[in-house]
């Protein structure tokens, strides 16, 4: 039996409008908005029967924010550009801000990979050498800093909006000591090992960049560093969620890889010991780790 498209439209925006009431209340807390108390009550409740009674974390909440923001963001922009190419090209400061602040959860994603890596715990806890390429705003490389406190980050990017955000983000968080920013693609990176852990996020990078990224960020890695390369994870285990990952993927510029397509092409780059992480973080990412000797 086949459904109408209002009565689909219809089941699927009761978790549309959660997810803004979600997104609606961390704002107000946070950010110290003000709320007509009716409208925050009712905030509350939603947020209550979705979390338990634990209530909003300011720093926590970030990325679930960011998530929010994203998610109504990309959703407006598909429906305002339903067929445009598919690229990383946009210039709305939301859904820049909103994909930066998403992009924090990564950092507690790469710690809980780390445990399931031998090696890379030490690279990490050290005076560590981190590049993240394409950096964005900057809201990874913020929280990586505050996740390793002995780190200096290199963000790369060749989006120039994204990287005057960055900059002011940085400089909020207090945190110019200790990240660089740099406008520069990941293929001219000079072949100097200069890094002990690289991240690349491959739903951004083109299919055809993406072995010569890999080569560019072995080349930059110090013997015994780690590459570790992200793609988007889908929201649950259904077709339609694969479905809709995939679309993300292919409108952000990438191609939607799998373990199959993308390990024999790390250890082809010169990867050892490459793999994929099991997922065991609520971050919406699969990781891929590989080691250079």
């Amino acid at each position: 039996m086949t459904a109408s498209a209002l009565a689909v439209a219809a089941r699927l925006g009761a978790s549309s409008d959660a997810l803004a009431a979600l997104g609606a209340l961390i704002r107000i807390e946070t950010e110290g908005l003000p709320a007509d108390p009716q409208v925050h009550a009712a905030l509350r409740a939603i947020a209550t029967e979705l979390l338990g009674d634990r209530g909003v974390d300011p720093v926590q909440d970030g990325p679930a924010l960011g998530l929010a923001q994203t998610f109504f963001a990309q959703g407006a922009e598909l429906l305002a550009n339903p067929g445009r190419s598919r690229a990383w090209d946009q210039v709305d400061m939301r859904l820049l801000q909103g994909i930066g602040r998403l992009s924090m959860s990564v950092a507690a994603a790469v710690a809980v990979a780390a445990d399931q890596t031998p090696g890379l715990p030490e690279r990490l806890a050290g005076p560590a050498d981190i590049l993240d390429v394409g950096t964005g705003v900057g809201w990874l490389a913020v929280a990586l800093a505050r996740a390793y406190a002995d780190a200096r980050i290199v963000g790369i990017d060749i989006f120039e909006p994204a990287l005057e955000l960055a900059q002011a983000n940085v400089a909020t968080e207090g945190l110019e000591g200790r990240i660089e920013l740099r406008r520069q693609d990941v293929l001219t990176l000079e072949p100097d090992p200069a890094f002990d852990v690289v991240w690349l996020p491959l739903p951004f990078l083109p299919e055809t960049i993406v072995p010569d990224a890999l080569k560019s960020a072995h080349g930059a890695l110090k013997p015994g560093g780690w590459l570790v390369a992200g793609t988007f994870a889908a929201g649950g285990p259904d077709l339609l969620s694969g479905l809709l990952m995939d679309l993300r993927t292919v409108r952000s510029g990438g191609r939607p890889w799998t373990a199959q397509d993308l390990l024999p092409l790390l250890t082809a780059s010169g990867y050892q010991e490459s793999a994929q992480i099991p997922r065991t973080w609520p971050a919406p990412v699969h990781l891929f780790v590989g080691c250079r000797e």
